[in-house]
């Protein structure tokens, strides 16, 4: 059984040069989410095996990584994790002068008594496979070292429409999440959210917007490209192991 501590805790794991954090999957109990925090390149072999060894100790029944680059995912692999989510890749380039077409929806700043609200939008918008918990939240505002976090609404309505993380590291920016109310999609409020961003990327000197989501979220996809993002094969993957307990 998990321990109850396990449960409430995330650690940051380093063995070498590689460091990973392993914490609480949100919506599974006994489930760890294995995250890389040294993204770009293949952690080692030996460090996939001590992360596993680990997440046994602390209880956890089986682990899932972040989505992986094929890259990222070989050492995974050969210690015997299977693909258990597939997602698409797209990126576009980002031109100086992008200019926002808000129309009747308002966009600002997300404060910190929004977020029960956003989270609500998100478990509203996304499958219990991918939904938000508060740490989930804290860790995607702190995954890339500059963020934009925004929340928006139609003018008319009090409730929000959806919420969206824009990050920048370098000449990269990045579309960490973006979440819209089910009964205002197709509105314009993901398209007013998604422009904000780059707006914002490019104001800062970002030259190329990244984005990932589910395969089958054929709507999100549909935006995306709309907006000029193009897939960027093979895209990513989500990976998982079962374990025992130590």
């Amino acid at each position: 059984m998990l321990d109850r501590r396990a449960a409430r805790s995330a650690k940051t794991l380093r063995f070498g040069h590689d460091r990973l954090r392993l914490r609480p999957w949100a919506s599974e109990a006994g489930t760890g989410l294995l995250i890389l925090l040294t993204s770009g390149s293949a952690v080692s072999d030996a460090a996939v095996a001590a992360s596993i060894e680990s997440a046994g100790a602390q209880g956890y029944l089986r682990i899932r990584t972040s989505a992986l680059s094929h890259i990222e995912a070989e050492p995974f692999l050969r210690a015997g994790f299977e693909s258990s989510q597939q997602l698409a890749l797209l990126s576009r380039p980002i031109q100086p002068g992008f200019r926002e077409q808000n129309g009747d929806i308002a966009i600002r700043r997300a404060r910190r008594r929004d977020h029960p609200s956003v989270l609500a939008v998100d478990h509203a918008a996304f499958e219990p496979f991918w939904q938000l918990d508060p740490v989930g939240l804290r860790e995607a505002l702190r995954a890339t070292p500059f963020r934009r976090f925004r929340v928006a609404r139609r003018n008319s309505d009090e409730a929000l429409a959806g919420y969206a993380i824009s990050g920048r590291s370098g000449p990269s920016g990045y579309l960490q999440r973006l979440a819209i109310s089910p009964n205002q999609q197709g509105q314009g409020a993901g398209t007013a959210l998604v422009i904000d961003g780059l707006t914002w990327m490019a104001r800062w000197g970002a030259t190329q917007a990244w984005v990932n989501t589910p395969r089958h979220n054929t709507g999100a996809l549909r935006l995306y490209e709309r907006l000029g993002f193009e897939p960027i094969p093979p895209g990513l993957q989500v990976l998982e192991l079962e374990i025992s307990g130590p």
